[in-house]
């Protein structure tokens, strides 16, 4: 069975990874942590790429940060995700012509983390995004191995 594709790559105009409630300083990092951990949980699975695949055909995790508080040198967060089907449909024959829409992949319940890290600065706030992401990303698997399949 071929790779199936996981788009981790972000552009300025349709974030994938979006980290913007820990700070105008620290979102940058934030979000690189969290592709950088988003990668390392698909560098251990056989079944998906990140990279370049003929004809892609999977899906977009993204990611956002949802509730933030640093209080001292302890971070607490939530991190919300959602798995989008790609390429997006286009309608070619109805009154959404021309249009194009991103499919949302149902996963059972709402899938999201939270998690508390200390440390100084930047660094409780990255373990706490990195705990969380590590502890998401697998619990998609299954779930994009189901969708894959009806497709």
């Amino acid at each position: 069975m071929a790779k199936t594709s996981v788009d981790i790559d972000t552009d300025k105009l349709d974030k994938v990874f979006i980290a913007t409630l820990v700070g105008a300083e620290a979102a940058a990092a934030a979000e690189d942590k969290i592709k950088a951990t988003v990668e390392k949980a698909l560098s251990k699975t056989a079944d998906f790429a990140t990279g370049m695949v003929p004809n892609p055909r999977g899906y977009t995790l993204r990611l956002k940060v949802t509730k933030y508080n640093a209080t001292g040198s302890e971070a607490s967060c939530t991190i919300t995700g959602e798995i989008l089907r790609f390429p997006a449909v286009t309608y070619s024959k109805s009154k959404f012509a021309g249009k194009t829409q991103t499919e949302t992949v149902n996963f059972a319940g709402e899938w999201k983390g939270s998690a508390t890290a200390t440390g100084h600065g930047k660094y409780a706030e990255l373990e706490c995004i990195e705990a969380i992401v590590e502890s998401m990303v697998p619990r998609s698997f299954p779930v994009m191995k189901a969708d894959m399949l009806r497709r």
